[in-house]
């Protein structure tokens, strides 16, 4: 078997127990939405701090998306997409938390020395001054490697809507780069 062929099947594996999870979970189990809690966890987290920028908050927003989700379980059509419907949950709440914070200028420390202006330069740091869907955009199209239309499904815009943010996010980018 090649590589692919391997990867295909253990990513419908865990879709086909993460879906038993999702209907054991709606009779009432709360064990089965544990275990779901558990495998997912790592993924969701690592989502949220991409899209805050490493912000210390991701936790937490995780943990109330995935209460949120719990009390919104009958809501999911499809139990076989639970992933994405706990993604698009938590990139939503990220969205909220964000928009709420003040805009950040950007920190001191980015700052390189005139020998070497790409010492300073610190991405997580660089990617905060984005508004908080450009840096989302980024973040699921370049890191979590999503098309313009998944990353559009996670974030409820049109995926025309993701390439202008994309756009517009990395015009930020190349400026203060340049600046340093």
């Amino acid at each position: 078997m090649t590589a692919s062929v391997l990867t295909v099947a253990f990513s419908e594996q865990r879709t086909s127990e993460l879906e038993a999870l999702v209907l054991r979970a709606r009779g009432g189990d709360t064990e089965a939405y544990g275990d779901l809690v558990e495998r997912t966890w790592s993924d969701l987290v690592a989502l949220a701090r991409g899209m805050l920028g490493g912000d210390a908050e991701a936790e937490d927003l995780v943990q109330e998306a995935l209460v949120h989700a719990w009390k919104r379980l009958w809501m999911l059509r499809q139990p076989e997409k639970v992933e994405a419907w706990l993604r698009r949950i938590v990139a939503r709440r990220c969205l909220s938390w964000a928009r709420r914070r003040r805009p950040q200028e950007l920190p001191p420390e980015t700052a390189g020395s005139a020998s070497d202006p790409a010492a300073g330069l610190d991405a997580a740091r660089l990617l905060q001054t984005l508004a908080p869907r450009q840096r989302a955009v980024l973040y699921l199209t370049w890191i979590e490697g999503c098309t313009d239309k998944e990353a559009g499904g996670i974030l409820g815009i049109r995926p025309a809507t993701i390439r202008v943010h994309r756009f517009r996010g990395m015009q930020i980018l190349r400026r203060l780069v340049r600046e340093q």
